[in-house]
Formats: C-alpha cells, sequence, structure tokens
C-alpha cells in the first residue's frame, strides 16, 4: 500500500516496490509497443515494399511469425497495469484516475482493432506467402495483371497504415500513463497541507 511521508518540507507518495514493479512494466510494455509499431510501418514496411512480391510476402511472414504474440501480450499487461492503477484511485474522476482509465481502455481497444482490421489483411498475407513460396525471389511478375489492392504490394502496404494506428493508440496510452505517474509524484509543500487542513477545522 502506498504511504504518504513527510520529507522536511514536503509530502510525497511512497509506492511499495511491487507497485513500482507494475508501474514500470505497464510504461515500458505501452511504450515499447507504440515504438515497435511505429518501426514497422516507417521502417521495416517501406523497405520490403522494394522486393519482389515472392520476397516481399517472406518476409512479411517472418516479421509477422515473431511479432503475431507481441501485440496482444503487451496491451494485455498494459490494460491490466493501468487498469489496476486507475481503480486503487481513492479519488473519484481526479485527475490521475481519468489519465490511467484513458490509458487502460486505449490498451483495451488495440485488441479488437488488430482483430477487426489486421485480422483479415494477415489471412490474405498469409495465404500470399503460401502461394508464392514456391516462386523466385526475385520473380517481379509473379502477380503480373492483379489489381492493386489484392496484390501482395497492396496488402502490405494496406497493413502498415493500419499497424500505423496500432502505433498511435499505444503513443497516447503511454503518454497518458506517464503523466499520471509524473503527476502522482509531485510534491507538494508541507506547510500548504497544514495549513489546508487547519482551514477546514475552522482555526
Amino acid at each position: 500500500m502506498a504511504a504518504v511521508t513527510n520529507h522536511g518540507l514536503f509530502y510525497t507518495e511512497q509506492l511499495t516496490t511491487p507497485l513500482r514493479v507494475a508501474q514500470v512494466v505497464g510504461l515500458t510494455s505501452a511504450t515499447f509497443l507504440a515504438g515497435k509499431t511505429f518501426a514497422q510501418s516507417f521502417g521495416t514496411i517501406p523497405a520490403f515494399l522494394k522486393a519482389p512480391a515472392p520476397l516481399l510476402a517472406k518476409q512479411w511472414k517472418t516479421m509477422y511469425d515473431g511479432d503475431v504474440l507481441i501485440a496482444p501480450a503487451t496491451s494485455a499487461i498494459g490494460l491490466g497495469v493501468f487498469g489496476y492503477f486507475a481503480y486503487r484511485d481513492p479519488n473519484a474522476w481526479s485527475h490521475h484516475q481519468i489519465l490511467y482509465t484513458t490509458a487502460s481502455a486505449l490498451m483495451a481497444i488495440l485488441i479488437p482493432y488488430s482483430t477487426l482490421l489486421l485480422g483479415p489483411i494477415n489471412s490474405k498475407l498469409e495465404k500470399k506467402a503460401s502461394d508464392l513460396a514456391s516462386a523466385s525471389l526475385t520473380d517481379a511478375e509473379a502477380e503480373s495483371g492483379m489489381s492493386k489492392e489484392e496484390s501482395t504490394h497492396g496488402l502490405v502496404d494496406t497493413w502498415g497504415t493500419i499497424n500505423f494506428g496500432r502505433a498511435i493508440i499505444s503513443g497516447v496510452a503511454a503518454l497518458a500513463a506517464t503523466w499520471a505517474a509524473v503527476d502522482r509524484l509531485e510534491v507538494v509543500p508541507a506547510v500548504a497541507k497544514v495549513m489546508g487542513g487547519a482551514d477546514r477545522m475552522g482555526h
């Protein structure tokens, strides 16, 4: 349980070690996901798109297989940690609680966002990877005559755009939770606290 202690002229909230660890884990999960998805959409995907369709499909599949559990896991961690910190705040609708609730809700949104928007594209790209597995990796004409939207390049490009949405959502969640954590650690002059209490007692 957190405790309020008086250090000279200031009061500060002292979080227990488990709470500090949970706070760090939650913030790390959100910022990690934001950074990873941003890097994928603005670094990895543009580089992938320069490859012929067979190689592109293989590269995307390799990336997808390595990351398939990361987004759900980090989203669940952030959701749980931020939700708990919002729940434990004794002051309903406090600035601190609103920020953590916002962060928790955003991390929760990531799960249906990924399932509903990226899920269908993932299925199509996995099929592309399977269909093009026997083609030469350098065959630039492997999908000649196919519409751009349904081509491997079109699907990967769309995937990168939608994936960027995950970077925005998790990034905002990380900012909200960080703001809540920093705001919670602000020091307040002890004199102001004492005077405030005296005023409430009518002195």
